[in-house]
């Protein structure tokens, strides 16, 4: 999940998150926009903001250009369509504000207790599968220290990854963003989540959707692996043993009945790929039960990054593809779609954000909200759509309130 600045579009009197600008003069900036594009008029607006209206024209190149000018004065700007003038755009030019220096010892102190938090999640998981008794006959020598372990490990790569997909997109945009902050959580999962927060916002829809995809994206590709991994560190059984563990586990992770109230569509059909990996003699395969799990929340977690509401990555993207009137109603829609999930409590927390932040449906602006995504982009967006489809999940009980 990424935490995106608001695009600085107005400054009203009151606010006080946009700098005062102290740039070069009018003229300057004029000269400037006018590299650039045709200028039709520049005034300063009623609050000291160095405003240029200039012929519409296709701006997506012409503006980022502008942006790297701009920058290299400690400036940016916003480039919106102007209300009753179809012809003409509006470029505002804004002090670029000066963010604090991160503290390295936060983002330390907030992984290592997750890590810990992690660990315990996965000690407890291991120590009820040995007291339910299953566990304990096929597998008597295990460690529930390195049971734990290999818990932290799917899981924090799963989601530590897909943090850093999104720093990954924000570099390669020249967007500045924080290290991941891990926040640690109670059993049974120890964690919920990470979240990067970036420090200038994305140039165009572009950058948007870019920022928003290439999280899931990772996340997805990794929890690919887990399962995958899960699969080739599974324990052998009996005919005996496998009456045994479906008594306890009920559906197998490849049987499609367990689709949707207990597995994703993608845990079902990668571990019935996967399974050829060990071709044991007879009976059948229980995949590493702590990977497995690791993989089902890393599924979860993708799924509700995509769901298609606020500020959520699939937030993001929807922003980024349907534009401002069009986000709000893809957040109507996600909204519905976790309250039929039964995922209550998410529901719930996404809406007291949207409330608290005084934004209301309001998606991250980029600072070019004039030109639309990249066609290729629309293509890909099918992508973010598959993901969400092969990750959705009914929420599990310890979910659903």
């Amino acid at each position: 999940m990424s935490d995106a600045p608001q695009t600085p579009t107005q400054l009203p009197a009151t606010q006080t998150n946009v700098p005062v600008y102290v740039g070069p003069p009018l003229d300057s900036i004029k000269t400037i926009v006018a590299s650039e594009f045709q200028v039709k008029d520049a005034y300063l607006d009623p609050y000291g903001i160095p405003t240029v209206q200039v012929t519409r024209e296709p701006a997506k190149e012409k503006f980022q250009r502008l942006l790297d000018q701009l920058r290299q004065q400690g400036l940016i700007a916003a480039i919106r369509g102007s209300r009753g003038s179809g012809d003409v755009l509006t470029i505002k030019i804004f002090q670029k504000p000066s963010p604090k220096p991160p503290r390295q010892v936060i983002y330390l102190a907030l992984f290592l207790a997750t890590i810990l938090t992690v660990f315990v999640a996965g000690y407890l998981l291991w120590l009820a599968q040995l007291q339910q008794g299953f566990i304990q006959t096929i597998v008597p020598n295990s460690n529930i220290y390195l049971e734990a372990i290999a818990f932290v490990a799917g899981l924090v790569a799963i989601i530590g990854l897909h943090e850093f997909g999104h720093k990954a997109a924000a570099r390669h945009h020249k967007m500045d963003a924080t290290l991941p902050y891990f926040v640690p959580g109670p059993p049974p999962i120890g964690t919920f989540g990470a979240v990067i927060s970036l420090r200038s916002p994305p140039a165009n829809r572009d950058q948007l959707f870019d920022l928003g995809l290439s999280g899931p994206l990772v996340g997805f590709v990794v929890t690919i692996v887990v399962i995958i991994l899960s699969v080739i560190f599974g324990i052998y059984l009996s005919p005996a043993q496998v009456q045994q563990a479906q008594q306890q586990y009920g559906a197998s992770s490849t049987d499609w009945s367990a689709w949707p109230f207990q597995q994703p569509a993608l845990t079902i059909i990668v571990s019935s790929l996967a399974t050829p990996l060990r071709s044991g003699t007879g009976g059948g395969i229980l995949f590493d039960p702590q990977l497995s799990f690791a993989a089902q929340i890393g599924a979860l977690l993708t799924f509700l990054n995509l769901v298609p509401m606020w500020q959520l990555d699939g937030g993001h993207i929807s922003r980024s593809v349907f534009g401002e009137s069009g986000h709000r109603t893809a957040t109507v829609i996600g909204l519905f779609i976790l309250i039929a999930a039964r995922y209550y409590p998410f529901a719930f927390l996404v809406l007291a954000f949207m409330l608290f932040s005084r934004r209301g449906f309001a998606g991250v602006e980029p600072l070019d909200d004039v030109s639309p995504v990249s066609n290729s982009r629309k293509l890909i967006y099918f992508v973010g759509l598959v993901m969400l489809l092969l990750t959705f999940v009914v929420a599990p009980p310890f979910l659903s309130g």
